[in-house]
């Protein structure tokens, strides 16, 4: 049976953050920061550390007022709108669970504070004990439990409650490989199952990929690209995304000539690409660019094997392989340049360590991105 509140949720819990800027003194943490968040989808904040994400998140909350801009929740401002009257539960990266509570107490803890029914808190607190997979241990106590244990009495103190918006500051990262796995996977069938707005801060790429409908990927203050996981890493809108999102292989290069189509003068020779493969630029001849690619986007060409149509190759000398499984990664030498492929171990033959071979990849399926700006880069620990 679906409870009232849960399928209310699902009409509810939309954000609209509009031009939103925060600073402490002369330091801008936030610069003009403008996202729609919908109703009933899982929204990840992604970025390195410092780069904003946990501070949108706490303006969302209420903990702090923004600089400049506003904050809509449902299409209603939330500028003068305190915390606990503000439509969301949060779960911390510190828990904050009480250890002389049991389960149950904990999660009835906030159904007591608003003086619910004891029958309502008891049907609820079942409910949801089991919704976050610790049936039966209701009774056992706070010091009694693992960690992923833990989460998942925090996950449910907070749902219990039946916020439209539920805010999570980085709560996996404390927990090992294989738990944060699992609740990875049990966070994202508990929000399909409530259809509550989840709004999930992490610097894990790969937590992001997994469990969002959409990902704001941020550094400096600043939103660098929102979009499905699948567009994110298969068309990044600059050098940061496609660095940041996967694995990534660069080759620095110069436009030779640019029209419609891009004439890219490399170390490892001249490559013509379709100009709609430049992104966040207005190429012309001339700039120092980056062309990028992914590493199951290149082919290892067999013997004296030509490119097919819509392909572009290259020299490389292989470095070394990897086996992992039905995978194998080639590490290649591009005129220089160290490049990673990522072949089906069943096809890539006897390829060996100091053999020189011509690498193909579809020319659309490169990226081409201006060199990253000094504040970007120093994300990466590197020199613009």
């Amino acid at each position: 049976m679906t409870h009232p509140a849960t399928t209310q949720a699902a009409a509810i819990g939309s954000i609209d953050i509009e031009k939103v800027s925060k600073s402490y003194g002369d330091a801008e943490v936030l610069s003009e920061v403008s996202l729609s968040i919908p109703a009933g989808s899982f929204l990840t904040l992604l970025g390195p550390s410092g780069c904003g994400k946990t501070t949108l998140l706490r303006l969302i909350a209420g903990f702090i007022d923004p600089t400049r801009g506003r904050i809509r929740i449902d299409g209603r401002d939330m500028t003068q709108v305190p915390t606990q009257k503000r439509p969301i539960g949060m779960v911390f990266q510190n828990l904050a669970l009480f250890p002389h509570f049991s389960v149950a107490e904990n999660i009835a803890y906030g159904l007591k504070l608003q003086r619910r029914p004891q029958t309502e808190i008891a049907e609820r607190v079942g409910r949801f004990i089991q919704l976050v997979g610790l049936a039966g241990l209701g009774d056992r106590r706070i010091a009694q439990l693992s960690g992923g244990q833990k989460q998942r009495v925090a996950l449910a103190r907070s749902l219990v409650l039946e916020p439209s918006i539920l805010l999570l500051d980085e709560p996996l990262s404390a927990l090992d490989l294989q738990l944060r796995k699992q609740l990875q996977f049990a966070l994202k069938d508990i929000q399909r199952q409530l259809r509550t707005t989840f709004v999930f801060v992490t610097h894990d790429q790969e937590e992001a990929t997994m469990i969002s409908d959409r990902i704001v990927v941020m550094s400096n203050g600043h939103v660098q690209q929102v979009g499905s996981p699948q567009e994110i890493y298969a068309d990044p809108q600059n050098l940061f995304v496609s660095k940041f999102i996967g694995e990534v292989n660069e080759l620095p290069g110069r436009l030779r000539a640019a029209g419609s189509t891009l004439a890219i003068e490399t170390g490892a020779g001249t490559f013509e690409l379709p100009a709609a493969v430049a992104r966040g630029m207005n190429p012309a001849a001339g700039d120092n660019v980056v062309m990028c690619l992914r590493p199951e986007k290149i082919t290892l060409l067999d013997g004296g094997a030509q490119p097919g149509p819509g392909m572009v190759s290259a020299e490389a000398r292989i470095l070394d392989t990897l086996v992992i499984g039905p995978l194998t990664r080639v590490t290649l030498d591009v005129a220089g340049t160290r490049m990673t492929a990522v072949q089906m171990t069943d096809r890539l033959g006897a390829a060996a360590p100091g053999e020189r071979i011509r690498i193909a990849f579809p020319a659309d399926a490169a990226r081409v991105f201006a060199p990253l700006t000094a504040s970007l880069a120093r994300a990466f620990g590197e020199h613009a």
